[in-house]
């Protein structure tokens, strides 16, 4: 975390105070998800985000930088950029979750759906640089909501952060 004076004018502007509560993370995470390397935008709020930067923390770690340009007491603008040396992007891990909850990799080619076993689902948009193990870990006695194929790292981490299910029941 970091203090600066500006930003570059080019970059886009997200003002999330006119933007429902419930939407601001997942619309600030995409954005983020999203940056090119070299790239970021400028979020403003009424308050510190704080609980937004511990979030990014977790899910980005050091592919994402975040620099307070603004620090109140009425306005808050925050640089959130992908460094010019920023790696791949997100990737995604298929998972077979066994029938006793139980979660182990399987091979990208697998098809999703019921398999011998138990259920092989995608686990979406992992940030660089994470590990089959953590998301492996992340999983344990995750069991998807039927029909859902496809669950979202972050929905994990918020699951694991205090969130019952992460937000995978509604």
């Amino acid at each position: 975390m970091q203090i600066a004076e500006q930003s570059s004018a080019a970059e886009p502007v997200i003002d999330v105070q006119s933007i429902p509560p419930h939407q601001r993370h997942p619309l600030i995470l995409q954005a983020t998800q999203d940056l090119a390397p070299g790239r970021g935008f400028v979020l403003v709020n009424n308050h510190d985000p704080r609980p937004l930067y511990l979030q990014v923390q977790a899910l980005f770690g050091d592919a994402v930088s975040w620099t307070y340009l603004e620090r109140g007491p009425e306005r808050w603008r925050v640089r959130i950029g992908r460094p010019e040396s920023g790696t791949a992007p997100a990737t995604s891990l298929r998972v077979l979750i066994g029938r006793g909850g139980q979660a182990s990799a399987v091979a990208a080619e697998t098809p999703l759906g019921v398999a011998d076993g138990g259920l092989v689902c995608e686990i979406t948009d992992c940030p660089p640089g994470t590990t089959a193990e953590q998301v492996l870990d992340l999983m344990q006695g995750v069991i998807p909501p039927a029909g859902q194929l496809h669950l979202s790292y972050e929905r994990l981490v918020a699951r694991r952060s205090g969130s019952c299910c992460g937000g995978m029941c509604g």
